[in-house]
């Protein structure tokens, strides 16, 4: 069965409305072009200024040969030092490895990166930022929520400020059609402001069919913000058009330019998906604001994706997130008051009732936290999952808490199953993701493949609760990339990824790890990228 037949069985058997993008079936393979160009360029550029550097630190080691006993010492105290950080232990390893590989100049290149020295600005900025805005938006107090919840919401709290909320609707969407689609017609609606927070903004359809409401709203006298990442839209989104829509009154700022310097806070990215319509409505998921996202275009078979939408006052901590990214790119402080519903004390939630109304957590991690918030996050979840575990991501190159955790539940009889592409979008972090999701079915975990289609679906799914946004399962969004998601134990949403999940199973071939089988090749190949995966 071909893909274009295999596509349009699965919209059949849709338990969902279908879209007007689902009966789009034409395969494109469509790439970014001149993006990866610049991409391209810039990476040179700052390759070559380090090569630069450590030509002269070898010239001067070689013309003073007594240096290279200072060299040794410094690559030695290097390596201490990178045993005490607050690095995960595989970060550590490879970090060591090049610091002795690369003698005389490995302590030289680490310094360079090292984000305590090359990223504190950045740091500070972020803490006036957040000291700036605590305390703006209340919710409901930890105490009165059942434990599993109450546990997440505590560490939330104390490590990030974000609380948690109640009197608050949710509508889950299994593709990013389906939640696009409601999202444009929302923002129609729009009476106060849109805020637009993604890590990829592109032309195409779906943009423009965006930016003619925006502009409709703009023209209203609605507050239209647009936050994008520089390195996710590069050569997606032309100046011509940022200056139209400037020109229209929506503000529109790049997070993170790319600039053609080696510069440790280049990898660092805003990677979060937000939107939020007058401070009530807000939406988060894995999708972004590109054409494949909607399958207009087909870059990897069916682009399989989720969002979750939000209506009450959960809409506040998404706000907040926004306008602290705002601050912060902007650069300029400004008052968070007319855009956040004030409130002078905290509210208290009354007991649930048996209709089952759930608490709802939004949440922000990255660089502005010292914590890695999303890796404990996802620990929190999997710790407290006693019947099943469900995990749908398109990268899975987790730490080794997250992979002994997993391996702990199944080996316990949990039911845990993780769902990954059956086509890669970088095949030598897709290598990475099934040797690492292939290792644990030793331990019970079933793992997955989506036949024809790229899962982008970040999503987490247990008897307790759900977490849905912008975090994959691997080593960059839980320790260099600022990430967004809803965590939230309301049955609504909950029932929702749950048939997501039960509809995405039959879609997808089980895998069966066998080593021996897997070529010696193959298995070097594996291995030699697993030592850089911290750095992919």
């Amino acid at each position: 069965m071909n893909i274009e037949n295999r596509t349009l069985k699965r919209q059949r058997n849709s338990y969902l409305p279908k879209s007007p993008y689902d009966d789009i079936v034409r395969i494109k393979t469509e790439r970014k072009g001149m993006g990866k160009l610049k991409g391209m360029l810039i990476l040179f550029v700052a390759l070559l200024q380090l090569c630069v550097l450590a030509t002269l630190h070898t010239l001067v080691a070689v013309a003073f040969q007594s240096y290279l006993i200072i060299s040794v010492v410094l690559d030695v105290f290097t390596c201490l030092y990178i045993l005490g950080s607050s690095k995960n232990g595989r970060s550590k390893a490879v970090w060591i490895m090049l610091v002795l590989l690369l003698f005389p100049v490995g302590f030289l290149i680490y310094f360079l990166s090292d984000e305590n020295i090359f990223f504190r600005g950045s740091r500070r900025r972020y803490a006036a930022v957040l000291r700036s805005s605590q305390g703006l938006v209340s919710g409901c107090e930890c105490g009165a929520l059942p434990p599993v919840t109450a546990q997440a919401c505590s560490y939330l709290k104390n490590v990030t400020g974000y609380v948690p909320y109640k009197n608050t609707r949710s509508k889950y969407f299994p593709s990013g059609a389906q939640a696009f689609d409601d999202m444009i017609a929302r923002c129609a609606e729009a009476e106060k402001f849109i805020f637009i927070e993604y890590f990829t903004v592109a032309e195409g359809v779906l943009f423009e069919r965006m930016l003619e409401v925006l502009k409709d709203r703009a023209a209203a006298g609605v507050d239209v913000r647009i936050i994008y990442d520089d390195m996710g839209s590069s050569g997606r989104i032309s100046h011509e058009l940022k200056k139209q829509a400037r020109a229209a009154g929506i503000k529109i700022y790049a997070f993170n330019r790319l600039v053609p310097l080696y510069k440790i806070g280049m990898n660092y990215r805003d990677h979060r998906k937000i939107t939020v319509v007058d401070g009530v409505t807000a939406y988060t998921g894995g999708i972004n604001i590109a054409d494949e996202y909607v399958n207009e275009k087909r870059m990897y078979g069916y682009w399989k994706d989720n969002a979750v939408r939000v209506d009450g006052d959960a809409a506040q901590g998404f706000v907040l997130m926004f306008l602290r990214q705002w601050e912060f790119v902007t650069k300029r402080p400004f008052d968070y008051a007319p855009f956040l519903n004030y409130h002078d004390s905290v509210k208290k939630c009354p007991e649930r009732e048996e209709s089952g109304q759930g608490v709802f957590l939004p949440f922000a991690a990255g660089l502005e936290y010292r914590d890695p918030v999303v890796r404990d996050m996802y620990a929190n979840v999997i710790s407290h999952a006693n019947e099943k575990l469900y995990i749908m991501t398109p990268y899975f190159v987790p730490d080794e808490t997250i992979t002994d955790l997993l391996a702990s539940k199944a080996r316990s009889g949990v039911d845990v199953r993780i769902v990954l592409p059956g086509v890669p979008d970088k095949k030598y972090v897709y290598l990475i993701s099934l040797d690492n999701a292939d290792k644990l079915t030793k331990s019970g975990v079933k793992v997955y493949t989506m036949s024809d289609a790229f899962v982008h679906t970040k999503s987490v799914l247990t008897e307790n609760c759900a977490v849905i946004g912008s975090a994959n399962f691997d080593l960059r969004s839980f320790f260099q990339q600022y990430e967004n998601a809803l965590y939230t134990d309301d049955k609504s949403a909950m029932e929702g990824l749950a048939l997501d999940f039960e509809a995405t199973f039959p879609e997808c071939i089980q895998r069966q790890y066998m080593r021996a089988r897997s070529g010696v090749l193959r298995s070097l190949l594996t291995a030699l990228l697993q030592i850089f995966a911290p750095m992919m």
